[in-house]
């Protein structure tokens, strides 16, 4: 029998009545022991066997796994908020006293119980921590996740329910059970979603200036809906009276198009999200005869380009992706010939190019943590199964963009990049009472120089958000070496400039109100 000392029960006790206090007031986080956002890429893969312990002596129960059947609580189990359900599937939750296997991403906590966010119960789906929600717009949804290992995927083709246009008002529910947020909409009061609202991905930037509600926000929504999945969804159009997303740009075909034999014109195709994604189809594609990999080719395809997030790019382990996108193209009856018999990878030949444009933003990048050097355009290829370089892809960094002509489509196109930093953290007796950006060394210098900043110890809240980027005489940003939270402590980066030209640039830290900016030359 484990034994635990009277101290650590009553400190486990008065954390978990911590807890409750902070999940009763916002309703939302049930299952949430740690108060923070989880973020995926820093939870460790494990499976757990053991028994459940239920504790439902609050409004929600709380969750607990018992690993080693002597009584004690080993894990907190994170199952969502407390209306979460799973989209697909057959997985359900717990009862108190019954053996189950989890699969899920652990979060080690610093003195208490480690907290397991599930993925599978018994092998059966409960949530997938990189699902992109807002491409599940149609039918042929995806059956099942990459995250595990899994490779099938997220394109739905033409076979979708049509968007009905829908005015509503509510209260803002976000499940923030990771670190991009899921917003859904409670009409009713009743404190339990009844619309999902679609905002596009997390790096999704409006044309205006408006920003996400909040938790708890009364809000109007104007949109369209599709019925066909477990919650409605809402693609967001108007958020209070101002403009999200064009409703003409979504278009009734939701990122895809058909591509006819005998067509005289070219198309586009474009990512629902993201006008500037596109694939610009050209007439004389067809070639009579039998695809990649078997089967016959059709008179008439639909096209599908869709952005997911680059975890979700099945064979990447060892890419730099900052951008990610599954390309469909589907058959009159249906089916995708990229998936490839049933797995994805598929590849078909054309007799014309396509003509691709691939954009991408600060936020990907910084998301990612990678620069723009050294940017290129890659491809799945079957027959290699490995990835390929694209070797006509131009990058436009006026337009953060790149754009290629390709004959031969593959299922998956990444973007990788260069990382240009090297970060290192550490807190000692020597650390001040001010923030304090330090002059690079060496300076000049060719290519790389290491930054150095200092974060004081007086911190409130233990870490804070730390914003260090790189821009030219131009003021636009060629490079972003932080974006993230950090401890107090004194922190170096090295700055790789090798794709950048010589000259004169400028870097520039914020932290809160804090903001100093000095020069440094490149020269080469």
């Amino acid at each position: 029998m484990l034994k635990v000392k009277p101290k650590k029960v009553r400190k486990i006790l008065f954390i978990e009545l911590l807890i409750f206090f902070f999940i009763s007031g916002l309703n939302l986080k049930a299952q949430h022991y740690y108060s923070g956002d989880f973020n995926p890429d820093s939870l460790k893969d494990v499976t757990v066997t053991g028994t459940v312990i239920i504790d439902s002596n609050y409004e929600h129960s709380f969750y607990y796994l018992d690993e080693n059947n002597d009584g004690s609580k080993d894990y907190i189990l994170n199952f969502g908020p407390n209306w979460y359900l799973p989209d697909e599937g057959n997985a359900v939750r717990p009862t108190n006293g019954e053996s189950i296997t989890i699969t899920g991403g652990m979060h080690v906590m610093f003195d208490s119980l480690n907290v397991i966010v599930v993925y599978q119960i018994n092998g059966e789906f409960w949530r997938d921590p990189f699902e992109p929600m807002w491409n599940n717009m149609g039918n042929h949804s995806h059956n099942g996740t990459h995250h595990q290992g899994d490779c099938n995927g997220y394109a739905f083709g033409f076979d979708h329910d049509s968007l009905n246009s829908i005015n509503l008002f509510g209260t803002t529910i976000i499940d923030s059970t990771f670190i991009f947020d899921s917003y859904y909409l409670d009409t009713n009061n009743d404190s339990i979603p009844d619309y999902f609202l679609n905002f596009g991905p997390p790096w999704y930037e409006p044309n205006s200036n408006i920003q996400k509600p909040k938790n708890g926000d009364e809000i109007s929504i104007v949109g369209g809906m599709l019925e066909n999945n477990s919650i409605p969804m809402i693609i967001v159009y108007l958020l209070n009276g101002l403009d999200w997303r064009d409703s003409n740009s979504v278009g009734p075909l939701l990122g895809g198009g058909w591509a006819q034999r005998n067509m005289t014109d070219s198309f586009f195709v474009h990512s629902t999200f993201d006008d500037e994604d596109y694939m610009n189809i050209q007439p004389g594609w067809y070639n009579g005869g039998r695809m990649h990999g078997g089967g016959m080719m059709t008179d008439s395809l639909f096209f599908q380009i869709m952005e997911v997030f680059p975890h979700d790019i099945p064979f990447s382990e060892n890419e730099n992706i900052f951008a990610g996108y599954e390309i469909g193209v589907f058959q009159p009856n249906g089916s995708n010939n990229m998936w490839n018999s049933g797995g994805c990878g598929g590849m078909m030949n054309f007799n014309s190019n396509i003509n691709f444009q691939l954009h991408f933003n600060n936020k990907q990048l910084n998301g990612s943590n990678w620069s723009l050097e050294n940017i290129k355009a890659k491809y799945w290829d079957a027959q290699t199964l490995n990835w390929e370089e694209i070797s006509n892809a131009i990058v436009d960094l006026n337009n953060s963009s790149v754009s290629f002509s390709f004959n031969t489509l593959s299922n998956f196109i990444i973007l990788t990049s260069n990382s240009v930093t090297s970060i290192s953290n550490s807190v000692n007796n020597q650390v001040g009472n001010k923030y304090e950006l330090y002059q690079n060394y060496p300076n000049p210098f060719n290519p790389t120089t290491t930054i150095k900043y200092s974060i004081p110890l007086n911190e409130k809240h233990g870490t804070t958000k730390v914003k260090l980027i790189v821009y030219d005489v131009l003021g636009k940003i060629v490079a972003t070496l932080v974006n993230e939270r950090q401890n107090s402590g004194n922190n170096e980066v090295i700055f790789n400039a090798n794709n950048l030209p010589s000259g004169i640039y400028f870097y520039e830290l914020k932290i809160g109100n804090y903001v100093d900016v000095k020069k440094m030359i490149l020269i080469k």
